[in-house]
């Protein structure tokens, strides 16, 4: 389930090395309110000249309009935690790619200081909850990012996405294309200087749902089937999170910008460690499943290999049975943790 802007949300951010972010705590409500401790968070504000908000344990005071020039939109302290942890990990990202960055500050969409922004959160935390139970329990809810002008980051946080935000999508569909939350270098360089030298960046929620793969080139609009809501340029390590036009509005959750500076050249080359793929051959995964999945099933598994052998059917035709027998969740579990075993080798 998807809280209410009022509830204490604590989702992944940068899962690799076991970062979390505190997303929001508090609500915008009224002083003198008698009900401030019901948690639903829908439709008992009501709006003063300064609201109070609750970042953690500290309380902030936050006028109308922010210095980001946006009602509704709150300057995050930079001695608050979420400052921190947001700000910290943003910028060693791209450290890693040779980018020496520097956050000017951090603004956060509080979605109620209006009807229209109650509503737009309301709409995506009931959309989440539909992908939830259609995924046996899971929204898969992740932050990722976008990149534009000032002006188109306003326009977003003001009015949604629209169809010119998708010249983002390029070659993977007609959709919104956004970075991954461990990976914002492409969203970084789509970002666009402003009259200050400053760029900004979204960092969004997204409810991907179940993904599929989407390939480069592909003119792909919508789900391939019902059984997916979202598209990913690889399942196991995805660097781009595909929201089709239809669910733009629905299914990303514009939550913070980062308003940031560049101090070196993202064209500049640099040189980094080489990435172990997420790979494993066909006889390593089949010892593997032989030790998980029923008799049966690894029947069905060999048969795709033997006619792959045969030169009955092609290589992803054999892979996409293999999915379909083992299911994407454990093909994954697997891959990830050879992936770990040859990194493990390679070190030692």
């Amino acid at each position: 389930m998807i809280p209410a802007v009022t509830e204490d949300i604590t989702s992944s951010y940068g899962s690799d090395n076991g970062v979390y972010v505190p997303v929001i705590e508090g609500s915008v409500s009224d002083d003198n309110s008698e009900d401030n401790g019901n948690g639903d968070g829908e439709g008992d504000s009501s709006i003063s000249d300064c609201e109070s908000v609750t970042s953690g344990s500290r309380i902030v005071e936050v006028e109308q309009t922010s210095s980001f020039g946006l009602i509704g939109m709150v300057k995050v302290d930079v001695s608050d935690k979420l400052h921190e942890i947001i700000g910290k990990k943003f910028v060693a990202r791209l450290g890693y790619y040779g980018i020496d960055a520097e956050i000017e500050c951090i603004h956060r969409n509080l979605f109620d200081f209006s009807e229209i922004a109650q509503a737009r959160f309301s709409s995506f935390r009931m959309f989440a909850n539909s992908v939830e139970k259609k995924n046996g329990g899971d929204a898969n809810v992740k932050f990722a990012w976008f990149g534009g002008s000032k002006g188109e980051i306003v326009n977003i946080v003001v009015h949604g996405f629209g169809c010119h935000n998708i010249r983002n999508a390029g070659s993977f569909g007609h959709g919104i294309v956004l970075s991954a939350d461990h990976s914002p270098l492409e969203s970084v360089d789509a970002a666009i200087v402003d009259e200050d030298g400053i760029k900004h960046i979204l960092l969004c929620r997204v409810s991907m749902g179940k993904s599929e793969v989407v390939n480069r080139g592909s003119t792909q609009c919508y789900p391939s089937s019902d059984e997916f809501q979202s598209g990913v340029d690889d399942l196991v390590s995805p660097k781009k999170i595909i929201i089709w036009s239809s669910q733009m509005n629905t299914h990303i959750l514009p939550e913070f910008v980062v308003s940031f500076k560049t101090l070196t050249s993202i064209d500049r080359p640099v040189r980094v460690e080489k990435p172990v793929s997420p790979w494993i051959p066909i006889p390593n995964l089949l010892a593997v499943l032989s030790k998980i999945l029923a008799p049966k099933a690894m029947e069905e598994i060999a048969q795709f290999r033997r006619s792959y052998l045969e030169r009955k059917i092609c290589r992803r035709d054999m892979i996409k049975g293999i999915r379909e027998v083992t299911g994407d969740r454990l093909l994954l579990a697997v891959l990830k943790d050879f992936t770990k075993q040859r990194r493990s080798n390679r070190v030692d």
